[in-house]
């Protein structure tokens, strides 16, 4: 008689996981029908208008804070420095397309042994003006060529997978605007170097026979940077009385590049100041006002083997 009680506890017990291992799985499945098709940053474009900070961690670079200032957004860990524009683009676009793709019990393991957490994936957290969070979401690997695997505590601490997300990194050397300036050897047509002057046949002569001239033109195609600096930071320092060498290259359309290279602790810096020359074409003027205030007040830390060749012309 005990026997036959005790397969009827048994046979309860089993009905009675099957049952909530149903409920449990329409619950998921209904969490996730209203999870699925929403947009991964909802509340950040429903306010993009009031988006002015945001905030990312990933386990190589560290923080990243962009902050939106006066007209333009800035990048707080690079002295305030202007932010790449391109990067931006690429994180409005995410904001404004991406989708929560998929959310199901079928998916659940694989999403989980992504194993999502802030020491392993890029913590992505947005503000508006006056500091309150937006959204803040968890992106992990790639999925595919335009999805990642995400999680987010918000949406009931489920693991999914968004997009597209297009071209978003979170590393700090992605906000830096890169390269810094590629000049076209072939439309330079006056170089003031250390204050002498070569143009014409002279310069062309230069171009030619010089291996060091040839070096520094290959630099000057694709001048890339390590940092930034205010010029201010520098003046106040026990560098101040540092003397900069001089390279002034005047383009074909009237632009000049008026370089300065400091040699500091076997580092190099490069100032850079915007001209027009005597003769210059339409735009170059307005060109110059434009793009000013992206050297004006700073230095930029260049690669040693980049700048060294500059600084020894």
């Amino acid at each position: 008689m005990a026997d036959k009680y005790f397969r009827y506890v048994w046979i309860f017990v089993a009905v009675a996981a099957v049952l909530f291992g149903m409920s449990v799985y329409r619950q998921y499945n209904s969490d996730a029908g209203k999870i699925r098709g929403q947009y991964a940053f909802a509340q950040t474009r429903d306010n993009i208008k009031l988006l002015q900070h945001i905030k990312m961690t990933t386990p190589e670079s560290g923080e990243v804070n962009l902050e939106f200032a006066d007209g333009d957004w800035r990048f707080k860990e690079a002295k305030g420095y202007f932010i790449n524009v391109n990067r931006l683009a690429d994180f409005y676009a995410m904001v404004n397309s991406a989708l929560i793709e998929t959310v199901n019990p079928a998916a659940k393991e694989t999403l989980e042994k992504q194993n999502l957490t802030p020491e392993t994936g890029t913590v992505v957290i947005t503000y508006d003006n006056t500091g309150n969070v937006l959204d803040e979401m968890i992106i992990g690997k790639r999925y595919d060529d335009d999805s990642v695997y995400a999680y987010s505590e918000k949406n009931k601490g489920y693991y999914y997978i968004i997009g597209p997300v297009g071209a978003f990194a979170g590393g700090a050397r992605d906000w830096i605007p890169y390269p810094l300036l590629s000049i076209d050897g072939g439309r330079i047509r006056r170089m003031i170097l250390r204050g002498h002057l070569f143009e014409g046949e002279k310069l062309e002569q230069l171009m030619q026979s010089s291996f060091n001239m040839q070096r520094a033109l290959g630099v000057l195609s694709f001048i890339g940077y390590d940092g930034v600096s205010l010029k201010s930071d520098l003046a106040e320092d026990k560098y101040a009385d540092i003397k900069p060498r001089t390279l002034d290259i005047v383009m074909d359309n009237g632009l000049i590049y008026a370089f300065e290279i400091y040699e500091i602790e076997d580092l190099y810096w490069l100032g850079i100041t915007l001209k027009v020359d005597k003769i210059s074409r339409k735009g170059v003027a307005s060109f110059v006002k434009q793009n000013q205030k992206y050297f004006a007040d700073w230095l930029f830390l260049m690669d040693t083997r980049q700048g060294r060749t500059l600084y020894k012309m």
